[in-house]
């Protein structure tokens, strides 16, 4: 079985033996988590359940994509303003201001 979060795909059948050393197998009885980190979870017929936790990096990658979908929709106009400037030669870019904005990004994703 395998669970996609935007590009983000884990295939939660095999499971490495450094990813989660307090992991449930699957012959052991349910129990109430007593972690704090969210979960999803789903209990069978014979009272088995099946959790999945997600990682620091996935929660930071869930909510840049939230913010990313609260954006506006895509000007046209200033699209198309930038285009010509950069077909007449006339668009000039800050390149400190843009590595600036790089690092910040990179700073946000750790």
């Amino acid at each position: 079985m395998a669970i996609q979060l935007g590009d983000l795909v884990m295939n939660i059948n095999k499971f490495t033996g450094g990813l989660d050393n307090h992991a449930r197998t699957r012959n052991e009885p349910s129990k109430a988590p007593v972690s704090p980190e969210p979960q999803t979870q789903a209990k069978d017929s014979a009272g088995f359940t099946d959790q999945v936790k997600l990682s620091a990096s996935s929660k930071s990658i869930q909510q840049i994509e939230a913010e990313v979908r609260s954006l506006p929709d895509v000007d046209d106009s200033t699209v198309e303003r930038i285009r010509n400037q950069i077909e007449s030669g006339e668009y000039k870019i800050d390149y400190q201001k843009l590595a600036g904005k790089m690092l910040d990004f990179e700073e946000r994703l750790n």
